[in-house]
């Protein structure tokens, strides 16, 4: 089951390994120095969902995630990319090599470091720098490399694909190796930005501006201000300012959080940390500095900024599929085992070709089981709906 794929993004320190530690609960190499990552790290990260297993009194079966309480546990991958330094799209240090993790991801996050307090190649600094120039030095060197990855023998493909007649917006994904992007989608906003839709008729300007485009409208850069525990309150003001949708954390803070709850030191329950008896002097004083932190109104946990990149960013809705329409279960009378984060305006013919291509192919008609009536290949899913497929393949 294909899983949504977010990726993490930004320079060297930033503080992405550690954020991607505390999301993931799984050990990240972490270092005080430039290139801590030498390889992609790719771990889960989860986001939850009221479970319809509440509406029917019978406790769910997940193929993949968890249920407590009445609460899904939805997977979500998160791959971490090595730090990308000024002239990474064009070989420099180790960013072109660990880009090409960029093209897979859905949303990006880009972490910034918030405090300032490392420069572009990410080594400490004694004045601070402006988050503004890192933020966009990312940026610009993530649709550097798009930019030159579309470019890259542009005048034989462009001539190739004339001659077949193929649509441009099929040759362009083709092209970047993308897939799951609405190709209409895609004509329209060529059309509205001005591009040739004759491909030999591109530019080497088009290029560039294609990507920042393709970048702004269907691969969100989600900002991430990360080591806000050290960042000064006017740096974080003037960010919010020119950048309202901007999300700030402490992957320090969580990581000491999660480590101390593991450690049995401290209980979180939302924004609240309760140390226990157990824990020493210092230990509650540490405690008390993240509960001051995390409490602040725009800071987000790792299981906020997930959500919100999922469910607000990308539009995703969860959806049950089932084969019986009465018990909510599969074949094996599994209870509601699989959960989908579709986009929103899937159609029911949409999910019985993400179930399976098969089931896609021989579909007859779906059930809303929660409704209990028949529903057509083109109704649009809701949230939480659960959906069974009836299908020739079955």
């Amino acid at each position: 089951m294909a899983k949504v794929r977010l990726g993490l993004v930004g320079k060297p320190n930033a503080g992405k390994s550690t954020l991607f530690s505390a999301i993931t609960a799984r050990a990240a190499e972490i270092g005080n120095y430039p290139f801590t990552t030498i390889k992609p790290n790719i771990g889960l990260g989860f986001i939850e969902a009221k479970c319809p297993e509440t509406e029917i009194g019978t406790k769910c079966n997940p193929r993949e995630g968890s249920c407590s309480g009445g609460i899904r546990r939805i997977p979500v991958e998160i791959i971490d990319v090595p730090g990308l330094i000024e002239g990474a799209s064009l070989g420099k240090g180790m960013g072109n090599e660990f880009l090409e993790n960029v093209r897979e991801s859905e949303a990006l996050l880009l972490v910034f470091d918030a405090s300032g307090k490392t420069g572009l190649d990410g080594t400490p600094v004694e004045d601070k720098i402006d988050p503004e120039a890192e933020i966009e030095m990312v940026k610009s060197e993530i649709a550097r490399w798009m930019s030159s990855r579309l470019s890259r023998g542009w005048e034989r493909f462009a001539s190739r694909e004339e001659a077949t007649n193929q649509h441009p917006t099929t040759s362009l994904l083709r092209k970047l190796s993308i897939s799951g992007i609405n190709e209409q989608a895609l004509l329209s906003a060529l059309t509205s930005e001005g591009f040739p839709l004759r491909l030999s008729m591109w530019k080497e300007e088009d290029f560039f501006r294609f990507s920042e485009m393709f970048l702004a409208r269907f691969k969100p850069i989600v900002l991430v201000g990360n080591k806000v525990d050290a960042a000064d309150p006017d740096t974080i003001q003037r960010i919010r300012v020119k950048h309202p949708d901007a999300i700030f954390t402490s992957g320090d803070f969580e990581l000491a959080l999660s480590r101390a709850a593991q450690a049995g030191l401290a209980s979180v329950s939302g924004k609240t940390v309760s140390p226990a008896e157990n824990a020493t002097g210092p230990q509650k004083k540490a405690l008390a500095r993240i509960q001051e932190v995390i409490s602040l109104p725009f800071y987000a946990s790792p299981e906020a900024i997930m959500t919100g990149v999922v469910r607000d960013r990308l539009e995703r809705i969860a959806v049950y599929p089932v084969q019986d329409e009465s018990k909510w279960a599969d074949g094996q009378g599994n209870v509601l085992p699989d959960c989908y984060m579709v986009r929103k305006g899937t159609t029911a013919l949409d999910l019985a070709f993400r179930v399976h291509s098969e089931i896609g192919e021989g579909f007859i008609k779906a059930i809303d089981c929660r409704r209990r009536m028949v529903i057509s290949k083109d109704h649009e899913l809701n949230d939480s709906d659960v959906i069974s497929i009836i299908s020739r393949s079955r």
